[in-house]
């Protein structure tokens, strides 16, 4: 009971934080009024987040946690880590995402395919641009309890690229 207690936690917080980068993309981006906030789009890449994104970062987190060797100095450990999610977990979870946003905003699978030969490579150069920065400043000094957390406030930004990339 703890543990989905933990993981529902994570997605919510997580949930939270991706709707919010959808509502701010089409405001800001899209330059949508207020009243013309597509209010299904930010709940449904909300929804992602609670039951996909959240729980797959809490147990990479974890697992990343229990396999890098605690005898390794931090700035080992923390580079270690970076490394690892940056080679084995970006590239798929990346193309998870390409599939699932456009997915639950309903488009057909031909599209989708097409969407993830033409967007997937520059979404993954932009990861790269972005995430091994932020995620070896994570492992390095946040918390495993607050890993997760702090990932949500850098994707705050990555999620209003997103959204508009994969909402386009």
């Amino acid at each position: 009971m703890m543990r989905l207690k933990a993981y529902l936690k994570e997605g919510l917080n997580v949930a939270a934080v991706m709707g919010m980068g959808d509502a701010i993309a089409q405001l800001l981006f899209d330059k949508k009024p207020f009243d013309e906030l597509d209010a299904g789009r930010t709940l449904r890449f909300g929804i992602l987040g609670l039951v996909f994104v959240g729980p797959a970062l809490r147990r990479w987190y974890l697992l990343l946690e229990s396999r890098v060797p605690e005898t390794y100095s931090p700035m080992r450990r923390g580079v270690t880590k970076m490394l690892v999610d940056q080679t084995l977990f970006a590239p798929p979870f990346t193309m998870a995402m390409s599939f699932l946003v456009p997915l639950a905003n309903g488009e057909p699978i031909d599209r989708i395919r097409q969407r993830i030969l033409d967007s997937y490579p520059s979404i993954l150069v932009r990861n790269y641009m972005l995430w091994p920065a932020a995620q070896m400043l994570n492992f390095r000094f946040v918390p495993l309890p607050y890993q997760v957390l702090y990932a949500q406030f850098i994707a705050l930004v990555w999620n209003c690229y997103l959204s508009l990339v994969l909402n386009s």
